[in-house]
């Protein structure tokens, strides 16, 4: 689901960006920390291209190429050859969760750089935007636990069975 929605979100929010250049002021950002509105769409949807590094598909081809790059809870186990294929799907699905987030975040940044250049247009309180980063935050943390729930520790190997000797004449019982 966090796979589908990251793949839908993620070229909308660059069209969306592209689309409403001609509606950003010349000079986004505060007095003193200006750019240009192509410099900052730019490095907008750089940024924007970044998030494409949590993609399934990437997960995918680092977790063959380079499994030693992956860093998850318990490793070891999670990623040795027999197990390695169902981690990385499970780890791309749950990794989208974080590009989506990463989308959103670039996507609410423009909105607001947009917004603050239409003064004329209806504007949403600034308690919206403290909500929305709040979520963010929450959204994050919350993924974190998640992922740690979702790669537990291994089970602990079984015990090996206790050898019993031969009882021995005198031995007592």
């Amino acid at each position: 689901m966090k796979r589908r929605l990251f793949y839908i979100a993620w070229p909308l929010t660059a069209l969306l960006m592209l689309a409403t250049l001609p509606w950003l002021p010349a000079q986004v950002g505060d007095p003193g920390k200006q750019t240009s509105r192509e410099v900052f769409v730019a490095i907008m949807l750089c940024s924007l291209a970044l998030a494409g590094l949590c993609s399934s598909a990437f997960v995918a081809w680092l977790g063959r190429t380079r499994p030693d790059l992956i860093n998850l809870p318990h490793r070891a186990y999670w990623l040795a050859p027999e197990r390695r294929e169902a981690t990385l799907a499970r780890l791309g699905e749950h990794l989208s969760g974080v590009g989506l987030m990463l989308v959103l975040l670039m996507g609410g940044i423009h909105a607001f750089a947009l917004l603050q250049g239409q003064p004329a247009w209806p504007q949403p309180p600034r308690a919206a935007w403290q909500l929305g980063a709040a979520g963010l935050v929450l959204w994050f943390l919350l993924w974190f636990w998640q992922c740690y729930r979702l790669f537990p520790a291994p089970p602990a190997p079984a015990a090996p069975a206790r050898q019993r000797r031969p009882r021995r004449p005198g031995d007592p019982d």
